[in-house]
């Protein structure tokens, strides 16, 4: 079992967290954050989670990852917010742009690689309790 095979129901959840994040659940909140974060890593790498709209559910997605007991992701969350301003990126989409294109050209590249590699080799680990986290908290 993939994700892909939750599509329709994922496709409902991403209308509903677009319109009023807060009205997730606790465990749609979990499904939402944490799918987001492995679409933007297989489309573009972690810091396309942080070009996109989700980047402002960062700290959201931590505690999301740290609750599906993947505290060693949320590390890798944690070390990349430390390279914005103050260690922590804006929840403005724009002004985290701006951060990431004022950042010396090349200066983060290695760093970015090695935290994707590490985010790939525990990315189906991460997919799997996600999957059995749908199938036990939201009787789909």
């Amino acid at each position: 079992m993939t994700l892909v095979d939750f599509q329709n129901s994922w496709e409902k959840l991403v209308e509903k967290g677009y319109k009023d994040y807060l009205s997730l659940t606790s465990d749609e909140r979990i499904w939402y954050n944490i799918q987001s974060l492995i679409g933007s890593l297989d489309n573009g790498g972690l810091i396309s989670f942080y070009y996109n709209s989700y980047g402002e559910r960062v700290y959201e997605t931590i505690e999301d990852l740290k609750f599906l007991g993947f505290q060693d992701i949320a590390n890798i969350l944690i070390e990349i917010n430390k390279l914005f301003p103050n260690e922590n990126p804006s929840i403005d989409i724009n002004e985290r742009n701006i951060s990431i294109s004022n950042w010396p050209n090349g200066k983060y590249e290695l760093v970015l690689d090695n935290l994707d590699k590490l985010f790939y080799s525990k990315e189906e680990q991460l997919e799997q309790q996600l999957i059995l986290h749908i199938k036990t908290k939201l009787q789909l």
